[in-house]
């Protein structure tokens, strides 16, 4: 089959940052391998110099965050760069194996051929480089989007027929009077009038980085082109209702995302099989699940009905005094819960049972009841069901549940799990 041009892209492409960091480590070889067995038809990569002219593929300045290793990216040569090892188990769990940092040349080499790439001369001075290697592999230009901050260095790619984007500006009729087809600009910048200027002057838009579905939806209609994206495959097939559980592999699915204002509360995997989030200063945390498919998809629920079985676990928090809770939000899109309408349900750590209405960001108890205060390290099976004729919670068996008949519980799409003040886990999470 030939390689696949931008220019055959339908508007609303969405590009692998980094090769999709929320599900495989990033810029590894990796992680643009999970990236293509996703479907992902463009691929970003981060391109540094190293101090033998060797191009490293790294998106800081020193190795310190991604590696078992500490010093500046531009002092390493090829070959010390191919000894560095890659410390996935600091943010996405073990089971990576034995990852290197790559070369660019590694990564052209193979994928070149494969996917459409879109390399980010990182520091100045990167993109004359980088463009040398692109043309002793014989590439087309019609298979690379070149990137920069830097004007300069788009202009130099424009200078040698490479398509290009323009980072962090929000100027299309500059880019335009440059040659430079794409600009690249912050999602919380873009807006309508924006995207109609850049459409005016024959200017493409990438918005980064989007990772839910929702701000995508509304970018698009805007008039968006494309987007970055940490998970890509989300994006483009967002999840289904799981048929097992949810946690059963114990690796990153696609929408599983943390919420709130992305600062690392994103949880992790326990050895018992669980998952969930360890006792700290944080007041609260919860982490998106992905979609559920279709209301009512589930065996045997009913039209717009969202029923799942779950055991969870809670504990004291960095407050021991105060009565913490394990959290369930069902809500009808993937943004936030401050930004999301649902239904909050809560186990506390106490035994007490609550049912919230999540309303603009603003929670509301509709209901309360109680079950036995949790042992420590006991996990708790609960059953929780929406649907358009009402809500309930509570214990599996049976021992404590409350019911709220007519709140509408229907097209709650979406789950996020989390905790209040505590240590929570999460395990055997089943859709009926």
């Amino acid at each position: 089959m030939d390689q696949v041009r931008f220019a055959d892209l339908p508007a609303g492409f969405v590009i692998a940052h980094r090769g999709g960091s929320l599900q495989a480590p990033e810029n590894t070889l990796e992680a643009h391998r999970v990236a293509v067995a996703q479907g992902v038809l463009v691929v970003e990569q981060d391109v540094q110099v190293l101090a033998d002219g060797a191009l490293g593929v790294m998106h800081d300045g020193t190795v310190d965050r991604t590696t078992s290793s500490s010093g500046n990216v531009a002092e390493h040569t090829a070959a010390s760069w191919g000894r560095l090892r890659i410390d996935a188990g600091t943010w996405l769990g073990g089971g990576w194996g034995d990852l290197r940092p790559p070369l660019f040349e590694q990564v052209l080499e193979e994928f070149g051929h494969r996917v459409l790439l879109c390399p980010e001369a990182k520091p100045p001075g990167t993109m004359a480089p980088l463009l040398d290697v692109l043309e002793r592999a014989g590439t087309s230009p019609e298979a690379v989007l070149v990137q920069s901050f830097s004007r300069r260095e788009c202009q130099e790619a424009v200078a040698r027929g490479w398509q290009a984007l323009w980072l962090g500006v929000t100027d299309p009729a500059g880019a335009a009077a440059d040659g430079i087809a794409w600009i690249g600009v912050a999602a919380s910048a873009l807006t309508p009038a924006l995207c109609q200027d850049a459409r005016a002057a024959g200017v493409r838009v990438s918005a980064y980085t989007v990772d839910r579905q929702r701000p995508w939806e509304r970018l698009r209609s805007w008039g968006v082109d494309a987007c970055f994206s940490d998970d890509p495959a989300y994006l483009l097939a967002p999840a289904g209702r799981p048929s097992r559980d949810a946690f059963a592999d114990q690796r990153w699915a696609p929408g599983m995302q943390a919420d709130g204002d992305g600062s690392g509360r994103r949880g992790r995997f326990f050895p018992d099989g669980s998952f969930g989030f360890d006792e700290d200063s944080a007041p609260a945390s919860s982490v998106l699940l992905g979609g559920l498919g279709p209301p009512g998809a589930g065996a045997g629920a009913g039209a717009g009905t969202v029923a799942l079985d779950v055991r969870v676990r809670v504990e004291a928090g960095a407050d021991a005094g105060r009565d913490g809770a394990a959290l369930l939000l069902l809500s009808t899109t993937d943004e936030p819960p401050e930004l999301a309408d649902g239904y909050l349900f809560l186990l506390h750590r106490s035994g007490r049972l609550a049912v919230q209405q999540v309303r603009d960001g603003v929670a509301t108890t509709l209901a309360e009841g109680a079950t036995a205060a949790p042992a420590p390290g006991a996990y708790v099976p609960l059953t929780v069901t929406a649907s358009p004729a009402g809500v309930s919670f509570g214990c599996t068996d049976g021992a404590g549940r409350v019911v709220v008949d007519g709140a509408d519980g229907g097209g709650l799409g979406y789950l996020h799990v989390g905790q209040r003040d505590s240590a929570a886990r999460f395990r055997d999470v089943v859709f009926r």
